[in-house]
């Protein structure tokens, strides 16, 4: 019962990022990326630390880990920056596959960093995963390429981001992590903005604040879909944001589901798969 709760969660929480990002590119034109990375993480600071205040737990985490939490921060910001601004100008099937990439950046950083080897099927999904990206990516030319580029840069420290947060585990509560760089992103994207606002119609406002509220509900319905089940039994099902994506930018922003953006997905999806497989034979 627990499973099937969690894969219902990551479902939600990967239909809540790809409703976003339709957002983000329905409010590009007139707001500042700054400006939506505010309103997108307001909200979620606003949550995370209501249930700290709940738990009576300290918001900030232990002394010995705030580095790692804010190395977990500032690569956080920097995969959300690189995330907006691709939004803002790409086709929105093709960003989804190509920041989906970030889990295979983990497993590039554990090989890196600390040496590990790869198992045959994260051998196996890399390759898979890269050659998406090749697919996705390698049709584009001159400044068509550069919303690919970004999503791609926005998977890398997205990735190294995740890497810090598995370094988190068992040290820190999951709202703790959270909430430290919603933070940090929010008084970030809030200094920009004094200098660069611009006040929104009531339409846009309406939308920055969906941009907030499905945000909330990415974050939310990810962490409880890794406490109802195993990450090995839920992953990969965030996958699912990939299909959203393209569906939603058809329907709402009128963007091509191109052929590139289809084989890269079924590449990236099927990379995805193996190492779900993988890990579940572990």
């Amino acid at each position: 019962m627990d499973k099937n709760k969690g894969i219902a969660c990551m479902i939600l929480s990967a239909f809540g990022f790809a409703v976003m990002q339709i957002l983000i590119a329905l409010t590009a034109k007139r707001i500042p990326v700054f400006e939506q990375m505010l309103f997108r993480n307001l909200i979620t600071t606003g949550i995370a630390y209501a249930a700290l205040r709940k738990k009576g737990a300290s918001p900030w985490g232990e002394r010995a880990n705030r580095p790692m939490l804010l190395a977990r921060s500032v690569l956080g910001f920097l995969g959300m920056l690189f995330l907006f601004s691709a939004t803002a100008a790409g086709n929105q099937g093709e960003v989804a596959i190509l920041t989906k990439l970030s889990p295979f950046v983990v497993i590039l950083c554990a090989m890196v960093l600390f040496k590990e080897r790869p198992t045959r099927s994260q051998t196996g999904a890399l390759v898979l995963a890269l050659c998406g990206a090749a697919v996705t990516a390698g049709f584009h030319a001159g400044a068509s390429a550069l919303p690919a580029v970004l999503a791609l840069l926005s998977s890398v420290f997205a990735g190294a981001a995740y890497f810090c947060v598995g370094a988190l585990k068992g040290k820190e509560e999951p709202q703790v992590i959270v909430f430290v760089f919603s933070a940090f992103t929010t008084a970030l994207t809030g200094a920009v903005t004094l200098f660069q606002f611009v006040m929104p119609s009531p339409r846009d406002l309406l939308l920055l604040v969906g941009i907030g509220l499905m945000a909330a509900v990415g974050q939310i319905g990810l962490t409880y879909a890794y406490s109802y089940a195993k990450a090995s039994e839920v992953s990969v099902f965030n996958y699912s944001g990939i299909p959203f994506a393209m569906l939603l930018g058809a329907l709402f922003l009128r963007q091509p589901v191109t052929v590139s953006a289809l084989a890269g997905s079924v590449l990236v999806i099927l990379a995805g798969v193996i190492s779900f497989l993988g890990e579940r034979r572990a």
